[in-house]
């Protein structure tokens, strides 16, 4: 595994395209949950013939790893026991600086070359581990800085593709909802079927618009905000 680390608007996720598309055959393992293919979560693809394919999700819950270091690493880590043995596989990161983070993050994952693109403090936070190869990089030609406002229609645009199929799911829901919020769908291995957005709740149920059709085993209050305008059915936010 390659693992790609450095700022904001250096290029890591188009020179992971580019090293995809080299090999043939990959797996991506998305690391952003800011930027990344869906805000909030981590994800496995398999790139085959030009195409990603999703594998898995993991639930982060917010846009950046800071304060959930260690859900981070270990969502990452469990992501990653998913690629088989031997095969090609690039890791992009978000573009959180701490060294201290990505030292734990490179440890957990074990790659075989952690790139840093555009950071030397980075770089000299962790070149020191003999145990790790890490090279440093130039930004790449090329990369554009995004603006927080283009940052946050990019966000938009995802979690609104995320619920194009999505449709009213009754599902169990522990404690007092709020209505409007968006929330982590898991199945029984703990990994993200797709959000829901709450809509109305009695009595330990919740009904929620969501995407996902497989077997939830559990419910989880995420800190995302919702695409979506406030909820306007009936009941929708009133303490039942």
């Amino acid at each position: 595994m390659l693992l790609l680390v450095g700022p904001t608007d250096v290029g890591k996720s188009t020179l992971a395209q580019r090293l995809l598309e080299k090999a043939g055959e990959a797996y991506l393992l998305d690391l952003d949950p800011g930027q990344g293919s869906l805000p909030g979560a981590f994800t496995l693809f398999r790139y085959r013939e030009g195409s990603l394919t999703p594998l898995r999700r993991y639930l982060l819950g917010s846009l950046s790893p800071a304060g959930l270091e260690a859900r981070a690493v270990v969502g990452a880590l469990r992501l990653a026991r998913l690629i088989p043995p031997g095969s090609p596989a690039v890791a992009d990161t978000d573009g959180l600086l701490h060294p201290g983070f990505r030292l734990l993050q490179a440890e957990a994952l074990m790659p075989a070359e952690v790139l840093v693109l555009g950071a030397e403090g980075l770089y000299r936070a962790l070149v020191w581990r003999k145990d790790l190869r890490v090279r440093l990089a130039p930004p790449l030609p090329g990369a554009r800085k995004k603006t927080p406002a283009e940052r946050r229609r990019n966000r938009l645009k995802r979690l609104l593709a995320h619920f194009q199929e999505a449709r009213p799911r009754a599902l169990p829901l522990e404690g007092q909802g709020e209505a409007g919020r968006l929330y982590g769908l898991l199945d029984g291995e703990g990994f993200l079927l797709g959000y829901g957005r709450l809509l109305a709740w009695e009595a330990g149920e919740g009904l929620f618009l969501t995407p996902a059709s497989g077997e939830v085993a559990k419910v989880v209050p995420t800190r995302l905000l919702s695409p979506f305008a406030p909820a306007a059915l009936p009941g929708a936010g009133e303490a039942p």
